[in-house]
């Protein structure tokens, strides 16, 4: 990551301008200004009834049979026929057949007060001027990161919010401290402690997880049933139809055979932002730092995605979802983001996707945000 001159952090969450020893920019330097913009930027503590948030599919008949609405004023009855329909018009991507009903894979993003909580805006003060490569892959620019390998599965708890949060903390603990660091943040403690982030396994808000970060901390844990970590994800994948899951009690305490407390097993960020609506901006984040995360509408074609560039194409919202942005390229003239979903290996591409570039299709582009960890 070459030379940059140091780091700078303006704004209402500069943490007194604490540096980490040890870390990144104090040795790689790019400098980063963040901007507040009144009190849009501040913390929301409360949010309204989430009765209104509730899942699109939660209270469906456990035995009704599974159903495609096209947004063409018809229903299918069959996730084939869905497919086949998805092919005829989509020219860029190909759809699949997933090996789960369509209503087990969740979201997680509550869009209106995702509007109301917005992080400082971040933008770079000083640019390497060199031009960035045409495609890129943060996998293997930081390969000695083995959680950017990982797809994580959020299970049967609209999270995306969350998980897609804590994967990208993880990933950027490695990046900014050169692979010496390696901590697996996880989204237990967010999902069931954080309340001003939204409601646990009824959605919440990306900005103010990573705000969550920086006042609280976040403690590490593994996936579902690997006892690793303080706290272990907690959720698995949808047994029924209709099925939704609620957040467990917050506990501030580790799980039984983890040697570390919960406070002692906090880690924090130093600060958080939100990365510039530009598609340059976006690329030279990830370039720079490491993945960000990115928040945008969700249709009922993109779950059933298998390979290309995603855009669009056919059937209904289902709502809002957050994904983790590990990079970009270019596919058959067409532009896209490579990102990591929070559904499984077996979903898509490996877990994987990418998503078309440079026209803020669906909002993906209005609404990254990012941060960077604070080694004590």
């Amino acid at each position: 990551m070459g030379s940059r001159s140091l780091i700078a952090i303006f704004g209402l969450l500069c943490l007194q301008g604490a540096l980490g020893t040890g870390s990144a920019e104090n040795n790689l330097g790019l400098k980063l200004f963040v901007k507040t913009s009144g009190e849009d930027t501040q913390p929301q503590n409360y949010y309204r009834d989430n009765a209104s948030y509730r899942s699109r599919f939660a209270g469906a008949n456990t035995f009704a049979p599974e159903y495609f609405r096209t947004g063409y004023g018809n229903v299918l009855t069959s996730q084939t026929a869905f497919v086949e329909a998805i092919n005829n018009r989509s020219t860029t991507w190909k759809a699949g057949i997933n090996p789960k009903r369509n209503d087990q894979y969740r979201t997680g993003v509550l869009s209106d007060e995702s509007m109301h909580f917005q992080l400082p805006l971040g933008f770079v003060l000083k640019k390497d001027e060199q031009p960035l490569p045409t495609s890129f892959d943060a996998r293997q620019k930081w390969a000695y990161c083995p959680s950017m390998n990982v797809v994580r599965n959020q299970g049967c708890c609209d999270s995306s919010y969350a998980v897609a949060a804590v994967s990208t903390m993880t990933d950027r603990w490695c990046v900014h401290s050169e692979g010496k660091e390696q901590f697996n943040f996880g989204a237990y403690d967010v999902v069931s402690c954080c309340h001003r982030c939204g409601f646990g396994c009824d959605g919440g808000v990306p900005s103010a997880v990573w705000n969550y970060w920086i006042e609280n901390g976040i403690t590490s844990g593994g996936a579902f049933g690997s006892h690793e970590g303080c706290q272990s994800y907690p959720f698995d994948v949808c047994k029924k139809s209709g099925d939704a899951d609620d957040a467990p009690r917050c506990l501030r305490f580790c799980q039984p055979g983890y040697n570390v407390t919960y406070a002692e097993d906090k880690h924090y960020g130093r600060v958080a932002y939100t990365v510039p609506k530009d598609e340059e901006r976006i690329m030279y984040e990830v370039y720079n730092f490491g993945p960000a995360q990115a928040t945008f509408t969700m249709y009922t074609d993109f779950v059933q995605y298998n390979s290309g560039v995603y855009r669009h194409t056919f059937g209904v919202r289902v709502g809002t979802h957050s994904v983790k942005v590990m990079g970009w390229g270019v596919e058959n003239n067409v532009k896209y983001w490579l990102c990591a979903n929070s559904w499984g290996a077996q979903w898509g591409d490996g877990g994987f996707f990418k998503i078309v570039r440079g026209e803020d299709h669906l909002s993906f582009e209005t609404n990254v945000v990012a941060g960077l960890p604070l080694f004590r």
